[in-house]
């Protein structure tokens, strides 16, 4: 039997959320009283086991992508280049100017 790329795609999602319930359950081992305290091997073996999780989960959502016909794109950005507050213009030079001739004027150097 073939797979088709819509049912492997619901497999990879069924996947996916199985592995987010797993480190999810891995997080939350506080609230069930085992901490690193009581049995610091466990914890150990399980903190290790929430990596490979991570990396599963993150190589789980990359095939998803794939099959559904996107690319995955890495796009770096800059929040604050649009931020009106801290972008390089001339109102923001001549208020700095200001302040500072200000600031000097009160002997502070």
């Amino acid at each position: 039997m073939e797979i088709t790329p819509d049912s492997e795609v619901l497999r990879l999602e069924k996947r996916q959320r199985g592995l987010q319930r797993v480190a999810t359950a891995i997080n939350d081992l506080t609230i069930y009283g085992i901490y690193p305290t009581n049995f610091p091997k466990l914890v150990s073996v399980l903190e290790h086991a929430k990596d490979h999780v991570k990396a599963e989960i993150t190589s789980t959502k990359t095939r998803i992508i794939e099959l559904g016909g996107q690319t995955i794109e890495e796009v770096y950005t800059n929040p604050l280049a649009e931020d009106p507050v801290h972008i390089n213009n001339e109102n923001s030079n001549q208020i700095h100017d200001e302040w500072t001739k200000f600031y000097r004027k009160l002997g502070h150097d």
